[in-house]
Protein backbone atom coordinates (compact mmCIF):
# COMPACT_ATOMS: atom_id res chain seq x y z
CA UNK A 1 0.00 0.00 0.00
CA UNK A 2 1.40 3.42 -0.99
CA UNK A 3 1.82 6.11 0.97
CA UNK A 4 -0.81 8.18 -0.42
CA UNK A 5 -3.52 5.06 -0.56
CA UNK A 6 -2.53 5.06 3.44
CA UNK A 7 -3.35 8.91 4.46
CA UNK A 8 -6.70 8.87 1.97
CA UNK A 9 -7.72 5.59 4.10
CA UNK A 10 -7.20 7.47 6.93
CA UNK A 11 -9.04 10.47 6.23
CA UNK A 12 -11.96 8.55 5.12
CA UNK A 13 -12.27 6.70 8.17
CA UNK A 14 -13.36 9.61 11.18
CA UNK A 15 -12.48 7.26 14.32
CA UNK A 16 -12.16 10.07 16.24
CA UNK A 17 -15.36 11.83 15.57
CA UNK A 18 -19.01 11.68 15.44
CA UNK A 19 -20.22 13.08 12.17
CA UNK A 20 -23.18 14.15 13.61
CA UNK A 21 -22.31 16.51 16.22
CA UNK A 22 -19.39 17.50 14.22
CA UNK A 23 -21.89 19.30 11.92
CA UNK A 24 -24.49 20.32 14.55
CA UNK A 25 -21.10 22.28 15.98
CA UNK A 26 -20.69 23.58 12.42
CA UNK A 27 -23.97 25.38 12.47
CA UNK A 28 -23.60 27.37 15.56
CA UNK A 29 -20.32 28.31 14.42
CA UNK A 30 -21.55 31.04 12.35
CA UNK A 31 -23.61 32.24 14.93
CA UNK A 32 -20.76 32.60 17.84
CA UNK A 33 -18.94 34.29 14.78
CA UNK A 34 -21.50 37.37 14.31
CA UNK A 35 -21.96 37.72 18.12
CA UNK A 36 -25.44 36.59 17.67
CA UNK A 37 -26.15 32.89 19.31
CA UNK A 38 -28.46 34.50 22.26
CA UNK A 39 -30.98 35.43 19.44
CA UNK A 40 -30.36 32.23 16.94
CA UNK A 41 -29.38 29.50 18.53
CA UNK A 42 -31.97 28.46 19.64
CA UNK A 43 -33.89 28.34 16.06
CA UNK A 44 -30.77 26.72 14.85
CA UNK A 45 -31.79 24.08 17.27
CA UNK A 46 -35.14 24.08 16.06
CA UNK A 47 -34.39 23.57 12.60
CA UNK A 48 -31.76 20.70 13.45
CA UNK A 49 -34.94 19.53 15.67
CA UNK A 50 -37.17 19.65 12.78
CA UNK A 51 -34.76 17.81 10.01
CA UNK A 52 -34.18 14.64 12.16
CA UNK A 53 -37.95 14.10 12.46
CA UNK A 54 -38.03 14.47 8.90
CA UNK A 55 -35.38 12.06 8.46
CA UNK A 56 -37.31 9.88 11.08
CA UNK A 57 -40.54 9.88 9.81
CA UNK A 58 -39.00 8.86 6.09
CA UNK A 59 -39.61 5.32 5.42
CA UNK A 60 -35.81 3.51 5.31
CA UNK A 61 -36.15 1.96 2.41
CA UNK A 62 -37.09 5.46 0.53
CA UNK A 63 -35.04 5.86 -3.00
CA UNK A 64 -34.46 9.62 -2.03
CA UNK A 65 -32.31 10.25 1.15
CA UNK A 66 -33.37 12.64 3.07
CA UNK A 67 -32.10 16.46 3.77
CA UNK A 68 -30.34 15.28 7.10
CA UNK A 69 -28.32 12.34 4.92
CA UNK A 70 -27.27 14.51 2.13
CA UNK A 71 -25.70 17.30 5.08
CA UNK A 72 -24.78 14.25 6.89
CA UNK A 73 -24.32 11.24 4.95
CA UNK A 74 -23.37 8.40 7.75
CA UNK A 75 -26.10 9.94 9.84
CA UNK A 76 -28.39 6.71 11.62
CA UNK A 77 -31.69 5.71 13.01
CA UNK A 78 -33.97 8.17 16.11
CA UNK A 79 -35.41 6.01 17.32
CA UNK A 80 -37.36 8.94 19.20
CA UNK A 81 -38.45 12.82 19.04
CA UNK A 82 -35.66 14.69 20.22
CA UNK A 83 -37.07 18.16 21.42
CA UNK A 84 -33.23 19.78 20.94
CA UNK A 85 -34.82 23.15 21.63
CA UNK A 86 -36.28 22.53 24.77
CA UNK A 87 -33.28 21.05 25.97
CA UNK A 88 -30.82 23.86 24.72
CA UNK A 89 -33.02 26.43 26.69
CA UNK A 90 -32.98 24.53 29.94
CA UNK A 91 -29.21 23.69 29.40
CA UNK A 92 -28.41 27.21 28.47
CA UNK A 93 -30.36 28.55 31.71
CA UNK A 94 -27.77 27.06 33.50
CA UNK A 95 -24.63 27.26 31.93
CA UNK A 96 -25.05 30.56 29.95
CA UNK A 97 -23.70 29.14 26.60
CA UNK A 98 -24.42 32.34 24.94
CA UNK A 99 -22.81 34.64 27.28
CA UNK A 100 -19.63 33.74 26.51
CA UNK A 101 -17.50 35.59 24.38
CA UNK A 102 -14.47 33.32 23.48
CA UNK A 103 -15.33 29.85 23.32
CA UNK A 104 -17.94 28.88 21.21
CA UNK A 105 -20.35 25.30 22.52
CA UNK A 106 -18.44 22.44 22.61
CA UNK A 107 -18.74 18.91 21.34
CA UNK A 108 -19.10 18.21 25.09
CA UNK A 109 -22.01 20.52 25.65
CA UNK A 110 -23.80 19.28 22.83
CA UNK A 111 -23.41 15.58 23.43
CA UNK A 112 -25.21 16.83 26.81
CA UNK A 113 -27.56 18.98 25.28
CA UNK A 114 -28.35 15.33 22.90
CA UNK A 115 -28.60 13.74 26.26
CA UNK A 116 -31.13 15.98 27.94
CA UNK A 117 -33.33 15.84 25.15
CA UNK A 118 -33.31 12.33 24.77
CA UNK A 119 -34.13 12.30 28.56
CA UNK A 120 -36.90 14.50 27.64
CA UNK A 121 -38.26 12.28 24.87
CA UNK A 122 -38.73 9.40 26.89
CA UNK A 123 -40.68 10.75 29.40
CA UNK A 124 -43.15 10.39 26.68
CA UNK A 125 -43.27 14.12 25.54
CA UNK A 126 -45.16 15.12 22.17
CA UNK A 127 -43.10 17.12 19.61
CA UNK A 128 -44.56 20.34 19.23
CA UNK A 129 -43.38 22.29 16.08
CA UNK A 130 -44.83 25.85 16.26
CA UNK A 131 -42.22 27.78 18.56
CA UNK A 132 -44.88 30.09 19.84
CA UNK A 133 -46.89 27.24 21.08
CA UNK A 134 -46.54 26.53 25.01
CA UNK A 135 -46.23 22.98 25.42
CA UNK A 136 -47.45 20.76 28.69
CA UNK A 137 -43.88 20.68 30.06
CA UNK A 138 -43.97 23.48 32.40
CA UNK A 139 -46.94 22.27 34.27
CA UNK A 140 -46.52 18.74 34.33
CA UNK A 141 -42.86 19.36 35.67
CA UNK A 142 -44.32 21.44 38.27
CA UNK A 143 -46.87 19.04 39.07
CA UNK A 144 -44.67 16.18 39.84
CA UNK A 145 -41.82 18.14 41.49
CA UNK A 146 -44.55 19.39 44.14
CA UNK A 147 -46.06 15.87 44.54
CA UNK A 148 -44.10 12.64 46.19
CA UNK A 149 -45.87 10.69 43.70
CA UNK A 150 -48.10 8.02 42.69
CA UNK A 151 -45.13 5.26 44.25
CA UNK A 152 -45.24 7.10 47.64
CA UNK A 153 -49.47 6.81 47.97
CA UNK A 154 -49.43 3.05 47.96
CA UNK A 155 -49.44 1.99 44.21
CA UNK A 156 -45.50 1.33 44.13
CA UNK A 157 -46.94 -2.26 46.01
CA UNK A 158 -49.16 -2.92 42.73
CA UNK A 159 -47.32 -5.34 40.80
CA UNK A 160 -46.68 -6.15 37.27
CA UNK A 161 -49.30 -8.67 35.72
CA UNK A 162 -49.01 -12.27 36.36
CA UNK A 163 -47.70 -14.40 33.35
CA UNK A 164 -50.12 -16.29 31.94
CA UNK A 165 -50.84 -19.48 33.30
CA UNK A 166 -51.70 -21.94 29.79
CA UNK A 167 -53.21 -24.63 32.38
CA UNK A 168 -55.72 -22.41 33.17
CA UNK A 169 -58.92 -21.24 31.29
CA UNK A 170 -59.69 -17.90 29.49
CA UNK A 171 -62.57 -15.90 30.52
CA UNK A 172 -65.20 -16.41 27.73
CA UNK A 173 -66.80 -12.65 27.88
CA UNK A 174 -63.15 -11.06 27.80
CA UNK A 175 -65.55 -8.17 29.06
CA UNK A 176 -66.00 -9.72 32.75
CA UNK A 177 -63.95 -9.98 35.45
CA UNK A 178 -62.40 -12.97 37.41
CA UNK A 179 -64.67 -15.06 39.31
CA UNK A 180 -63.86 -15.43 42.86
CA UNK A 181 -61.87 -18.80 43.58
CA UNK A 182 -62.76 -19.64 39.98
CA UNK A 183 -58.84 -19.81 38.97
CA UNK A 184 -59.80 -17.26 35.83
CA UNK A 185 -57.57 -15.14 34.12
CA UNK A 186 -58.48 -11.21 34.94
CA UNK A 187 -60.81 -9.46 32.02
CA UNK A 188 -59.60 -7.13 29.53
CA UNK A 189 -60.98 -4.65 31.31
CA UNK A 190 -59.17 -5.09 34.61
CA UNK A 191 -56.46 -5.62 32.29
CA UNK A 192 -56.48 -2.32 30.95
CA UNK A 193 -56.88 -0.48 34.40
CA UNK A 194 -53.39 -1.89 35.20
CA UNK A 195 -52.29 -1.57 32.12
CA UNK A 196 -53.11 2.67 32.77
CA UNK A 197 -51.78 2.39 36.39
CA UNK A 198 -48.58 0.39 35.67
CA UNK A 199 -47.88 3.30 32.74
CA UNK A 200 -48.72 6.35 35.49
CA UNK A 201 -46.29 4.72 37.98
CA UNK A 202 -43.21 6.05 35.98
CA UNK A 203 -42.80 8.57 32.75
CA UNK A 204 -39.25 7.54 31.45
CA UNK A 205 -38.06 4.26 29.92
CA UNK A 206 -39.38 0.70 30.55
CA UNK A 207 -35.56 -0.43 30.44
CA UNK A 208 -32.30 0.56 30.93
CA UNK A 209 -29.20 -1.16 29.43
CA UNK A 210 -25.68 0.17 30.89
CA UNK A 211 -22.23 -0.76 29.52
CA UNK A 212 -19.83 -1.78 32.60
CA UNK A 213 -16.17 -0.12 32.58
CA UNK A 214 -16.50 3.58 32.81
CA UNK A 215 -19.97 4.11 33.07
CA UNK A 216 -21.11 2.14 35.90
CA UNK A 217 -17.63 1.90 37.45
CA UNK A 218 -13.77 3.39 36.26
CA UNK A 219 -12.60 1.54 33.61
CA UNK A 220 -10.68 -1.84 35.04
CA UNK A 221 -12.34 -1.58 38.25
CA UNK A 222 -15.59 -2.41 40.38
CA UNK A 223 -18.43 -1.36 41.36
CA UNK A 224 -17.70 0.11 44.61
CA UNK A 225 -18.10 3.37 46.76
CA UNK A 226 -20.84 4.81 45.03
CA UNK A 227 -23.84 5.16 47.01
CA UNK A 228 -25.95 7.23 45.12
CA UNK A 229 -25.76 5.71 41.93
CA UNK A 230 -26.66 2.81 43.35
CA UNK A 231 -29.72 4.10 45.11
CA UNK A 232 -30.86 5.65 41.79
CA UNK A 233 -30.72 2.08 40.34
CA UNK A 234 -32.45 0.99 43.46
CA UNK A 235 -35.41 3.11 42.73
CA UNK A 236 -35.61 2.43 39.17
CA UNK A 237 -36.11 -1.06 39.94
CA UNK A 238 -38.54 0.10 42.73
CA UNK A 239 -40.38 1.80 40.35
CA UNK A 240 -40.68 -1.14 37.91
CA UNK A 241 -38.12 -0.27 35.17
CA UNK A 242 -36.25 -3.16 34.12
CA UNK A 243 -32.35 -3.10 34.18
CA UNK A 244 -29.59 -4.35 32.58
CA UNK A 245 -25.47 -4.42 32.00
CA UNK A 246 -24.93 -5.47 28.76
CA UNK A 247 -20.77 -5.85 28.94
CA UNK A 248 -17.95 -6.62 27.13
CA UNK A 249 -16.49 -9.13 29.91
CA UNK A 250 -17.30 -12.10 28.80
CA UNK A 251 -16.70 -14.81 32.13
CA UNK A 252 -19.32 -16.84 30.20
CA UNK A 253 -21.33 -18.07 33.42
CA UNK A 254 -19.15 -17.77 36.14
CA UNK A 255 -21.47 -15.90 38.39
CA UNK A 256 -18.48 -15.39 40.93
CA UNK A 257 -16.77 -12.77 38.23
CA UNK A 258 -19.38 -10.51 37.52
CA UNK A 259 -20.92 -10.52 41.25
CA UNK A 260 -17.16 -9.30 41.94
CA UNK A 261 -17.17 -6.40 39.33
CA UNK A 262 -20.61 -5.44 40.89
CA UNK A 263 -20.30 -6.61 44.21
CA UNK A 264 -21.01 -3.24 45.80
CA UNK A 265 -24.35 -2.16 43.60
CA UNK A 266 -25.12 -5.95 45.15
CA UNK A 267 -24.31 -5.34 48.64
CA UNK A 268 -26.50 -2.37 48.63
CA UNK A 269 -29.61 -4.17 47.19
CA UNK A 270 -29.07 -6.42 49.66
CA UNK A 271 -29.03 -3.79 52.53
CA UNK A 272 -32.23 -2.27 51.44
CA UNK A 273 -34.00 -5.80 51.05
CA UNK A 274 -35.01 -5.09 47.76
CA UNK A 275 -37.96 -7.01 46.93
CA UNK A 276 -37.70 -10.40 44.93
CA UNK A 277 -39.86 -9.12 42.01
CA UNK A 278 -37.46 -6.15 41.48
CA UNK A 279 -34.52 -8.28 41.99
CA UNK A 280 -35.59 -10.31 38.96
CA UNK A 281 -35.96 -7.09 36.77
CA UNK A 282 -32.02 -7.23 37.13
CA UNK A 283 -30.60 -8.65 34.44
CA UNK A 284 -26.68 -9.15 33.12
CA UNK A 285 -25.67 -9.92 29.48
CA UNK A 286 -21.93 -11.03 29.23
CA UNK A 287 -19.72 -11.08 26.24
CA UNK A 288 -21.99 -8.33 25.12
CA UNK A 289 -24.92 -10.75 24.17
CA UNK A 290 -23.58 -14.61 25.23
CA UNK A 291 -23.85 -15.13 28.47
CA UNK A 292 -27.54 -14.12 30.37
CA UNK A 293 -28.02 -13.93 33.73
CA UNK A 294 -30.74 -12.30 36.22
CA UNK A 295 -30.36 -11.65 40.04
CA UNK A 296 -32.52 -13.51 42.17
CA UNK A 297 -33.81 -12.73 45.67
CA UNK A 298 -30.69 -14.03 47.51
CA UNK A 299 -29.29 -10.73 45.76
CA UNK A 300 -26.97 -13.73 43.67
CA UNK A 301 -26.59 -13.70 39.90
CA UNK A 302 -27.96 -16.92 37.93
CA UNK A 303 -27.31 -18.37 34.73
CA UNK A 304 -30.50 -18.15 32.76
CA UNK A 305 -30.72 -21.37 30.87
CA UNK A 306 -30.24 -20.83 26.64
CA UNK A 307 -32.22 -23.98 25.28
CA UNK A 308 -35.72 -25.44 25.92
CA UNK A 309 -38.81 -23.92 26.68
CA UNK A 310 -37.89 -20.82 28.52
CA UNK A 311 -34.55 -20.80 27.16
CA UNK A 312 -33.11 -16.74 26.08
CA UNK A 313 -31.65 -18.42 23.13
CA UNK A 314 -34.68 -20.84 21.81
CA UNK A 315 -37.44 -17.77 22.29
CA UNK A 316 -35.34 -15.42 20.46
CA UNK A 317 -34.25 -17.99 17.25
CA UNK A 318 -37.11 -15.68 15.38
CA UNK A 319 -33.84 -12.57 15.40
CA UNK A 320 -31.60 -13.29 12.53
CA UNK A 321 -28.43 -12.51 14.24
CA UNK A 322 -29.14 -14.07 17.76
CA UNK A 323 -26.85 -16.59 19.17
CA UNK A 324 -29.09 -19.78 18.47
CA UNK A 325 -28.80 -19.60 15.52
CA UNK A 326 -24.66 -19.35 15.44
CA UNK A 327 -22.70 -22.16 13.79
CA UNK A 328 -19.84 -22.74 15.94
CA UNK A 329 -18.08 -23.24 12.71
CA UNK A 330 -18.68 -19.96 11.92
CA UNK A 331 -17.39 -18.30 15.06
CA UNK A 332 -14.19 -20.05 14.89
CA UNK A 333 -13.85 -18.79 11.44
CA UNK A 334 -14.59 -15.43 12.39
CA UNK A 335 -12.02 -15.94 16.05
CA UNK A 336 -9.55 -17.84 13.53
CA UNK A 337 -9.15 -14.66 11.54
CA UNK A 338 -9.27 -12.03 14.06
CA UNK A 339 -6.80 -13.71 16.41
CA UNK A 340 -4.66 -13.61 13.42
CA UNK A 341 -4.84 -9.97 12.05
CA UNK A 342 -4.18 -9.09 16.09
CA UNK A 343 -0.79 -10.99 15.98
CA UNK A 344 0.27 -9.50 12.90
CA UNK A 345 -0.93 -6.11 14.15
CA UNK A 346 1.33 -6.77 17.23
CA UNK A 347 4.24 -8.01 15.03
CA UNK A 348 4.15 -5.44 12.41
CA UNK A 349 3.74 -2.26 15.36
CA UNK A 350 5.90 -3.62 17.46
CA UNK A 351 3.21 -4.00 20.34
CA UNK A 352 4.43 -5.55 23.96
CA UNK A 353 0.96 -7.30 24.49
CA UNK A 354 -0.44 -10.56 25.23
CA UNK A 355 -3.31 -12.01 22.89
CA UNK A 356 -6.01 -14.11 25.04
CA UNK A 357 -8.49 -16.22 23.02
CA UNK A 358 -11.95 -17.08 24.95
CA UNK A 359 -14.75 -19.13 24.05
CA UNK A 360 -16.37 -16.24 22.09
CA UNK A 361 -14.18 -13.57 22.11
CA UNK A 362 -9.96 -12.73 21.07
CA UNK A 363 -7.99 -9.76 22.68
CA UNK A 364 -4.90 -8.32 23.37
CA UNK A 365 -3.72 -6.48 26.48
CA UNK A 366 -0.54 -4.78 27.64
CA UNK A 367 2.44 -7.35 28.83
CA UNK A 368 2.58 -6.12 32.82
CA UNK A 369 4.11 -2.11 32.88
CA UNK A 370 3.53 -1.84 29.48
CA UNK A 371 1.14 0.62 27.59
CA UNK A 372 -0.40 0.17 24.21
CA UNK A 373 -1.05 3.70 22.76
CA UNK A 374 -4.25 4.56 21.72
CA UNK A 375 -3.04 4.93 17.79
CA UNK A 376 -2.17 1.14 18.19
CA UNK A 377 -5.24 0.09 19.54
CA UNK A 378 -7.40 1.89 17.07
CA UNK A 379 -5.13 1.29 13.99
CA UNK A 380 -5.31 -2.32 15.65
CA UNK A 381 -9.53 -2.43 15.43
CA UNK A 382 -9.77 -0.79 12.21
CA UNK A 383 -7.67 -3.74 10.81
CA UNK A 384 -9.92 -6.51 12.06
CA UNK A 385 -12.78 -4.11 10.47
CA UNK A 386 -11.35 -3.93 7.31
CA UNK A 387 -9.97 -8.33 7.33
CA UNK A 388 -13.73 -9.06 8.36
CA UNK A 389 -15.59 -7.24 5.61
CA UNK A 390 -12.95 -8.51 3.14
CA UNK A 391 -14.37 -12.33 4.42
CA UNK A 392 -17.52 -13.10 1.64
CA UNK A 393 -18.95 -15.84 3.78
CA UNK A 394 -18.36 -13.85 7.14
CA UNK A 395 -22.38 -13.49 8.51
CA UNK A 396 -22.11 -13.25 11.92
CA UNK A 397 -22.49 -10.07 13.75
CA UNK A 398 -19.04 -8.94 15.52
CA UNK A 399 -17.13 -5.89 17.95
CA UNK A 400 -13.85 -4.92 17.48
CA UNK A 401 -12.99 -2.09 19.66
CA UNK A 402 -10.49 -0.50 21.38
CA UNK A 403 -10.82 -1.04 25.61
CA UNK A 404 -8.60 2.34 26.57
CA UNK A 405 -6.20 -0.27 27.78
CA UNK A 406 -6.76 -3.46 25.59
CA UNK A 407 -8.33 -4.50 21.98
CA UNK A 408 -10.93 -6.75 21.99
CA UNK A 409 -12.93 -8.95 19.21
CA UNK A 410 -16.72 -10.54 20.30
CA UNK A 411 -18.31 -12.80 18.38
CA UNK A 412 -21.93 -10.61 18.56
CA UNK A 413 -22.24 -6.97 20.05
CA UNK A 414 -24.61 -4.90 21.85
CA UNK A 415 -27.00 -4.27 19.08
CA UNK A 416 -27.94 -7.94 19.56
CA UNK A 417 -27.60 -7.95 22.95
CA UNK A 418 -30.12 -4.73 23.94
CA UNK A 419 -32.71 -6.51 20.84
CA UNK A 420 -32.60 -9.95 22.50
CA UNK A 421 -33.41 -8.42 25.94
CA UNK A 422 -36.25 -6.18 24.43
CA UNK A 423 -37.82 -9.35 22.79
CA UNK A 424 -36.66 -11.66 25.70
CA UNK A 425 -38.56 -9.54 28.01
CA UNK A 426 -41.63 -8.06 25.76
CA UNK A 427 -40.31 -4.33 26.17
CA UNK A 428 -40.45 -2.04 22.52
CA UNK A 429 -36.92 -0.70 21.97
CA UNK A 430 -38.38 2.65 21.63
CA UNK A 431 -39.17 2.74 25.54
CA UNK A 432 -35.36 0.86 25.97
CA UNK A 433 -32.25 3.36 26.61
CA UNK A 434 -28.38 2.31 26.47
CA UNK A 435 -26.22 4.38 28.71
CA UNK A 436 -22.22 4.00 27.49
CA UNK A 437 -19.49 5.59 26.63
CA UNK A 438 -18.04 3.99 23.38
CA UNK A 439 -20.09 5.45 20.71
CA UNK A 440 -17.50 6.10 18.47
CA UNK A 441 -17.10 3.30 15.79
CA UNK A 442 -13.89 1.72 17.24
CA UNK A 443 -16.45 1.73 20.78
CA UNK A 444 -18.31 -1.41 21.41
CA UNK A 445 -21.18 0.78 22.17
CA UNK A 446 -21.76 2.06 18.72
CA UNK A 447 -23.88 -0.87 17.73
CA UNK A 448 -26.65 -0.66 20.43
CA UNK A 449 -27.54 2.93 18.38
CA UNK A 450 -29.01 0.94 15.80
CA UNK A 451 -31.48 -0.59 18.08
CA UNK A 452 -32.45 1.65 20.78
CA UNK A 453 -32.13 5.41 22.01
CA UNK A 454 -28.93 6.30 23.54
CA UNK A 455 -26.89 8.35 26.25
CA UNK A 456 -23.70 8.91 25.35
CA UNK A 457 -22.16 9.94 28.89
CA UNK A 458 -17.58 9.78 29.84
CA UNK A 459 -18.00 8.28 33.46
CA UNK A 460 -19.66 6.94 36.44
CA UNK A 461 -20.41 10.36 37.90
CA UNK A 462 -22.42 11.62 34.25
CA UNK A 463 -24.23 8.18 34.55
CA UNK A 464 -25.23 9.46 38.04
CA UNK A 465 -26.47 12.70 37.11
CA UNK A 466 -28.61 11.16 33.66
CA UNK A 467 -30.81 8.73 35.99
CA UNK A 468 -30.83 11.66 38.70
CA UNK A 469 -32.27 13.32 35.18
CA UNK A 470 -34.86 10.02 34.73
CA UNK A 471 -35.95 10.02 37.78
CA UNK A 472 -36.50 13.76 38.49
CA UNK A 473 -38.68 14.23 34.88
CA UNK A 474 -41.04 10.79 36.44
CA UNK A 475 -41.70 12.83 39.39
CA UNK A 476 -39.70 10.83 41.75
CA UNK A 477 -38.96 11.76 45.38
CA UNK A 478 -35.16 12.11 46.00
CA UNK A 479 -34.93 13.19 49.57
CA UNK A 480 -31.50 10.67 50.22
CA UNK A 481 -29.04 13.15 48.41
CA UNK A 482 -28.50 16.56 48.37
CA UNK A 483 -28.91 18.50 44.64
CA UNK A 484 -25.67 19.26 43.02
CA UNK A 485 -25.25 22.72 42.66
CA UNK A 486 -24.19 22.00 38.40
CA UNK A 487 -26.85 20.28 37.76
CA UNK A 488 -30.13 21.04 36.02
CA UNK A 489 -32.98 21.66 38.13
CA UNK A 490 -36.83 20.69 38.01
CA UNK A 491 -37.12 24.65 37.69
CA UNK A 492 -34.69 25.11 34.66
CA UNK A 493 -35.82 22.02 32.80
CA UNK A 494 -39.04 23.55 32.98
CA UNK A 495 -38.08 26.83 31.22
CA UNK A 496 -36.74 24.89 28.50
CA UNK A 497 -40.19 24.18 27.82
CA UNK A 498 -41.38 27.90 27.78
CA UNK A 499 -42.30 29.64 24.71
CA UNK A 500 -39.68 29.95 22.17
CA UNK A 501 -40.18 33.94 21.62
CA UNK A 502 -39.51 34.42 25.17
CA UNK A 503 -35.83 33.41 24.35
CA UNK A 504 -35.16 35.76 21.83
CA UNK A 505 -36.57 38.96 23.06
CA UNK A 506 -34.15 41.10 24.43
CA UNK A 507 -34.19 45.02 25.38
CA UNK A 508 -32.88 47.56 22.57
CA UNK A 509 -30.59 48.96 25.15
CA UNK A 510 -29.00 45.51 26.11
CA UNK A 511 -27.59 44.76 23.02
CA UNK A 512 -26.61 46.36 20.00
CA UNK A 513 -27.55 44.69 16.47
CA UNK A 514 -24.32 46.46 14.93
CA UNK A 515 -21.09 44.01 14.37
CA UNK A 516 -17.85 44.89 15.36
CA UNK A 517 -15.36 43.90 12.58
CA UNK A 518 -12.43 43.23 15.24
CA UNK A 519 -14.95 40.53 17.28
CA UNK A 520 -15.95 39.05 14.24
CA UNK A 521 -12.65 38.72 13.06
CA UNK A 522 -11.25 37.44 16.24
CA UNK A 523 -14.46 34.99 16.55
CA UNK A 524 -13.64 33.40 13.55
CA UNK A 525 -10.04 32.72 14.27
CA UNK A 526 -11.16 31.53 17.74
CA UNK A 527 -13.95 29.35 15.63
CA UNK A 528 -11.14 28.45 13.36
CA UNK A 529 -8.52 27.46 15.77
CA UNK A 530 -10.83 25.33 17.87
CA UNK A 531 -12.14 23.23 15.08
CA UNK A 532 -8.38 22.04 14.97
CA UNK A 533 -7.60 20.85 18.24
CA UNK A 534 -9.10 17.70 19.51
CA UNK A 535 -12.40 17.39 21.58
CA UNK A 536 -12.51 15.75 25.06
CA UNK A 537 -15.39 13.92 24.26
CA UNK A 538 -14.50 11.66 21.60
CA UNK A 539 -11.83 9.64 23.90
Amino acid sequence: MSFSSRRRNYLLTPHRKDPLIQWMKEMLNHSFVLDCLETTAADTFSHLEQLIEEHRMTPPNSDNPTRLQLLVPTVGTFHTNLPLRKAFIAYNKKYALTKRKYITISFNELRHILNLAQIMALRGEEQQWNPKEKSDMKRSLKSWTNSPGYLCKGIASEQFLPPLDLGQPMLQNPGDGAQEGGGFLPGLKQVEEKLKKIEIRFKGPKMITFDGDQTLYSDGANFEGNPQLANYLYLLLRHGVTIAVVTAAGYEYNREKYEMRLSGLLAYFKSKNLPAEDCERFYLFGGECNFLLKLGSDYRLHPIKERGAGGWMTATKFITNSPGNWKESEVKVLLDNAEKTINESMKELRLRGTVLRKRRAVGMYPQPNQVIPREALDETVLRVHDKMNQIPTMNLPFCAFNGGSDVWVDVGNKRVGVEILTAYLGIAPEDTVHVGDQFLNTGNDHAARGICPCIWITNPDETTYILKSILRLAGVPLDSFPADDNEISSDELSQGSEDAGDFEKKDDDKKSSAINLATFCQRASLAKNMDSMRSGGSD
